[in-house]
């Protein structure tokens, strides 16, 4: 026991660092880290709308139900119920939710500065004469009751104009006073909230208030009401549940996987202590250098580095499986520690498309990786060979294994390797992949709750935007000028959402007011109208009064509507960010963005953005980075190794291992899926840096049948480690994770079968003999 007590010592010093290193450092969960970083105007309002734009305030809350009676009356008292915890500026279910009642005396006392059409503005006799004609028919008909209160003070019709401009689709179905889907199975709640945020823990409390809202909402008996949530801040808790869910699954099942492998491999607690120590360290090390770099580490990098358990234990395995029980270590190192150096440098040299690829939770993932990679094999070279010494640890199984050397002799065939490269390039040619441009790896969310929420948003009449037109200026009434001229480009009859069309500029009021009469001319103007007209002269008695104070009113502007149903409407297309406003063009038909794009061709300095490709288009020149520092990584890991080995021929083999290594893997990626993204370009460099470890390790000399025992037994349990780890990271919930643990799984898989069959020797008649 005395024995083992540095090896105990070291474990125990070991525990403590990674516990104060988790316990000090906090982590991330959004996937912000890993948009790319702006580079002109378009990409910088692209990145803050999808970080701090107002649709991040945006919710939809639907309750699902069989029962309709129990589903109204849930979706009313769930409405008061989310009332209560104040957390919503703006709470939208039903015609009355959008009744312009309340705000209607601001609105009228401004109508003739807002109403659209220059005709509401003509007091001619002529146009009086036909406007009080049209109003007598509207007061005979079973609109009577909305027109007979407003109509005598607004004969032109100015007031109504206006709320018509303000209707820019057909509201949703509705009954008992709330919107249902064309169904009726389901209610439908479009949410703002008043202070929107990112924060994993303030989602969390949102969301949980919500529930319990609906919980409370329910009937006693309440049936089988469900609730579903979409939208940006649903979305976000969602993603950091999902995330925080595959971490603690990834540790678990990690964890379990590799030390059922280790404790198989050489049947010693006391090993997989000495394995500990490398892991542990290495995993706290990584933290603390990503934390130093970048000032916080992100939820992902933890759990590509709690899979990254399998190829940082790579190291002290080789130490261990390569040593004889009583084997001194300098004997043992004077075996494989050059090709265990030059494997270090090679993985890390592999990294590099990771680390300088520009995207700021990529380079924490490669710098992760490269830091954990290098302390475990300067752990293994430098510390393990005093606590294994000590402890006299070796692998269980020793010598000579005849049933696994046989697998050797199918390097004769090993030609046959090549025939891999016509079938993976016909797929590659055949089907080639399609660059991601809409950013579905790095989107979170299942794409079929996304599927959901675009209908919510169609059935609510607010479908989500793909292509906006942004205009800047110093302050809000620049951007309603620029939006006025832009749209005076376009037919009238076109399809936006705008600011200027919901409170147009304070310029363009005060002309509409200019070309008011006065009142002596409008008093003269309906004598001359209402001659033998139905209507009593003095019906429009304080038409005329009403008109001059109009024209003397001042123009509304943004601080006068706040808190008013066009007020929350205008925070979603006009916002002040940087020191400058910003204003959004939405179309609402393919015919508007056409008629967008061919103002864009006309004005080129106009930010034109779609929002479904703007993502992938960004990310067009980190993908083109990460190919370079592929490239780049395996040409200096293949001259590093030629100048070390000085032999062209190992070099070149060596080339054609990753070459058909890489093929196989893109292949069976093309196979999967058709979308091909940065996060395949970075584990495909790992892959090949793990590649190059396998290569260099069957390619070394090894003088006997024991050698080449030992060394097939601790790469198939490096390779065990790796494959089935990067595999339970293919499972997780998470398209980043999926995608890199499938990429790595898979093709360290190929690069072990094709490292065993193109580097290692051909045996002899002899050898085979012998093993037999």
């Amino acid at each position: 026991m005395k024995r083992r007590l540095p090896l105990l010592l070291a474990l125990l010093g070991a525990i403590m660092v990674a516990a104060a290193t988790f316990s000090a450092i906090p982590l991330r969960m959004g996937m912000q880290a890993f948009l790319p970083r702006p580079h002109d105007a378009a990409s910088q309002f692209l990145l803050d709308e999808l970080n701090h734009g107002p649709t991040q305030s945006i919710m939809i809350a639907s309750i699902r139900g069989n029962d309709t009676a129990s589903l109204l009356q849930t979706g009313h008292r769930f409405h008061e119920a989310l009332a209560a915890t104040g957390q919503f500026s703006l709470i939208l279910d039903g015609p009355a939710s959008l009744s312009w009642q309340k705000d209607q005396p601001l609105f009228f006392a401004h109508r003739y500065g807002l109403a659209p059409h220059d005709r509401t503005r003509l007091f001619s006799p002529d146009a009086l004469k036909a406007d009080t004609a049209r109003l007598y028919d509207l007061l005979q008909s079973m609109a009577a009751p909305l027109v007979e209160d407003i109509g005598l003070k607004d004969p032109t019709g100015a007031y109504a104009d206006y709320l018509a401009s303000l209707e820019s689709s057909t509201p949703p179905a509705s009954l008992d006073g709330l919107w249902l889907t064309a169904d009726h199975h389901a209610t439908l709640m479009l949410l703002q909230l008043r202070q929107p945020t990112l924060d994993p823990a303030q989602l969390k409390h949102l969301h949980q208030a919500i529930r319990q809202a609906f919980e409370n909402s329910r009937p006693p008996h309440g049936g089988d009401c469900q609730l579903l949530l979409t939208g940006s801040p649903a979305f976000s808790f969602i993603a950091a549940q999902s995330l925080r869910q595959d971490m603690d699954r990834l540790a678990l099942l990690s964890l379990l996987v590799v030390v059922g492998i280790l404790y198989w491999r050489f049947r010693s607690l006391w090993v997989l202590a000495t394995l500990g120590v490398p892991f542990l360290l290495s995993l706290s090390l990584s933290m603390l250098v990503v934390q130093l770099c970048f000032g916080w580490v992100h939820g992902i990098a933890v759990g590509f580095g709690m899979t990254m358990l399998g190829v940082s234990l790579d190291y002290p395995v080789l130490l261990l499986g390569h040593r004889d029980r009583g084997e001194a270590i300098p004997v043992v190192l004077g075996r494989i520690g050059t090709s265990l150096k030059l494997a270090t440098l090679t993985a890390i040299v592999g990294l590099l498309s990771m680390i300088f690829c520009g995207l700021p939770g990529l380079m924490e993932l490669g710098l992760f990786s490269a830091t954990g990679i290098l302390t475990a094999a300067c752990i293994t070279i430098w510390l393990l060979p005093h606590l294994v010494t000590q402890a006299d640890l070796a692998a269980h199984h020793q010598g000579v294994s005849p049933s696994l050397l046989r697998w050797e002799a199918l390097r004769r065939y090993r030609v046959l390797c090549l025939m891999v490269a016509p079938p993976a390039m016909a797929v590659l040619l055949l089907h080639p992949f399609r660059i991601e441009r809409q950013g579905e790896i790095l989107n979170p969310i299942p794409p079929a709750l996304l599927e959901v929420d675009h209908q919510l948003h169609e059935q609510l009449g607010s479908p989500q935007p793909g292509l906006i037109a942004v205009v800047h200026a110093p302050d809000s009434e620049h951007i309603l000028q620029q939006e006025e001229e832009l749209l005076g480009h376009l037919p009238a009859s076109q399809d936006m959402d705008d600011a200027a069309r919901l409170l147009p500029s304070r310029a363009r009021q005060q002309q509409r007011l200019a070309t008011l009469p006065a009142a002596d001319s409008i008093r003269a103007n309906l004598q001359t109208a209402l001659q033998a007209s139905p209507f009593q002269p003095e019906a429009f008695a304080n038409l005329p009064e009403d008109v001059e104070q109009a024209r003397h009113l001042p123009p509304l502007g943004l601080d006068d509507i706040a808190h008013t149903a066009v007020g929350h409407r205008i925070d979603l297309l006009l916002m002040a960010r940087h020191g400058l406003w910003y204003g959004l063009i939405l179309p609402r038909s393919p015919a508007a963005s056409a008629s967008l794009e061919r103002l864009h061709q006309q004005k080129p300095d106009l930010l034109l953005v779609n929002m479904k490709t703007a993502v992938g288009d960004l990310l067009r020149p980190y993908v083109r980075k990460a190919a370079f520092w592929l490239a780049t990584g395996i040409a200096v890991a293949l001259l590093t190794l030629l100048v070390c080995q000085r032999s062209p021929a190992c070099t070149g083999r060596l080339a054609l291992t990753l070459g058909l290594t890489g093929l196989s893997v893109l292949a069976l990626l093309r196979l999967h899926g058709p979308v091909f993204s940065i996060i395949h370009i970075v584990a495909l460099a790992f892959v090949l840096g793990v590649g190059i470890d396998y290569a260099l390790f069957f390619g070394r000399p090894q003088l006997d049948a024991a050698e080449r025992t030992r060394t097939l037994r601790t790469l198939l349990t490096c390779n065990m480690m790796t494959v089935l780890s990067f595999a339970i990271l293919a499972s997780c919930q998470t398209p980043l994770l999926r995608e890199l643990g499938l990429t790595i799984s898979s093709g360290a898989l190929f690069a072990m079968i094709f490292s065993f069959l193109l580097m290692g020797t051909i045996p002899t008649s002899s050898q085979q003999g012998n093993h037999a």
